[in-house]
């Protein structure tokens, strides 16, 4: 056989395999046979471990998840990569454009629908997206909805009384609060997104009307991370910051520090969702992991931790965190791929009005 014909034979193998690979992870991916779990057991067992990357924080929950998983399936070692949803997206891509398919399992809000739009995310079906509402699940079958974030105020109890924090809109517009508010300027949180929750809220003629009102509060901006700001509230630079996440108000108010939250309604809620990679190396321990993570018992690792489970029956460890638990009820859900696809006329749109 000539060196070219060896060569053709080679990448024509080669090619063949990954078909197979590919046909093989979607297969277990998509089991729905009455011997599902043991069909996933076994391959696990074989399989030994799986490699998750997440945008989540390592002590506070990653590690907490780590040994609840294991702990019920001893023989699956779960190895972990942290860093933002970006961080995570050039990672895969990378490492499948040089042919190492490393990661099986990816979460953040972002992650999922950058991966899909690569090309290299695999549908999956677990038994346990029966239980959650359509807004948390995707219809094509790519994520889950891991754990949640809620959009609110914050702001510094000794310099914000009770009777005087901001209830709606219109009292943001109040002349008490000029020069006095404080957001982020990130993509996906902070002023971009409290647009984006107006324009929602209200549509987008009515909502630019507003948008033009609320420039005159003269809103002090920041690159700094949605926790960072709310850290700044409580240190006093500003009695009031816009689109934290409430569970950190909460958090640090139990930790004493002059720290709340206000609901303005319908809340902005970004989800962070969590899918299963094209070529997973270990396509059973993945989707195990997935089972269990959507579960009752998965979520309620996050609870533990103070995240807010996505899980519509597991409450927030706080109730009033999430809707129904008697603090707010209208919520507007932001999908992924209402993030890449809005995300960029919400940001512009706010760097037009705010930054120039």
């Amino acid at each position: 056989m000539t060196m070219s014909l060896l060569l053709a034979a080679t990448l024509s193998a080669l090619f063949l395999t990954q078909i197979s690979w590919a046909a093989t992870v979607e297969e277990v991916a998509m089991l729905k046979s009455s011997d599902r779990q043991k069909i996933l057991v076994e391959g696990a067992k074989k399989e030994g471990k799986l490699s998750f990357y997440t945008t989540l924080i390592v002590d506070q929950v990653v590690r907490p998840l780590k040994e609840a998983f294991e702990k019920e399936y001893p023989f699956v070692q779960v190895e972990f990569f942290r860093g933002n949803s970006d961080r995570i997206v050039q990672r895969l891509v990378s490492e499948y454009q040089a042919k190492r398919y490393a990661v099986d399992v990816v979460d953040g809000t972002t992650t999922t629908t950058l991966v899909r739009r690569a090309g290299y995310a695999q549908k999956f079906f677990s038994p346990h997206l029966a239980e959650y509402p359509a807004e948390l699940k995707d219809a094509q079958g790519f994520w889950g909805v891991a754990n949640l974030y809620f959009h609110t105020l914050g702001y510094n109890t000794k310099m914000v009384k009770p009777n005087e924090v901001p209830k709606s809109y219109e009292d943001l517009l109040n002349p008490r609060w000029k020069g006095q508010l404080f957001w982020s300027t990130g993509r996906g949180g902070g002023g971009p997104l409290f647009i984006g929750n107006v324009f929602l809220s209200m549509g987008e003629s009515a909502g630019k009307a507003y948008v033009q009102k609320l420039k005159g509060q003269n809103i002090a901006k920041t690159t700094a991370s949605a926790r960072q700001v709310l850290d700044l509230v409580i240190a006093g630079e500003y009695p009031i910051a816009l689109q934290i996440f409430n569970h950190h108000a909460y958090i640090s108010k139990t930790a004493g520090a002059p720290s709340e939250w206000q609901p303005i309604e319908p809340v902005a809620a970004t989800i962070s969702t969590i899918g299963l990679a094209k070529y997973a190396p270990h396509p059973h321990a993945a989707m195990l992991f997935l089972d269990f993570v959507l579960s009752k018992r998965g979520q309620k690792v996050y609870q533990a931790s103070n995240y807010l489970p996505a899980h519509p029956e597991v409450p927030a460890l706080q109730a009033d965190l999430k809707p129904g638990g008697g603090r707010f009820k209208k919520v507007n859900y932001i999908n992924p791929d209402d993030q890449f696809e809005k995300g960029n006329e919400w940001l512009e749109y706010f760097q037009s009005q705010f930054l120039k």
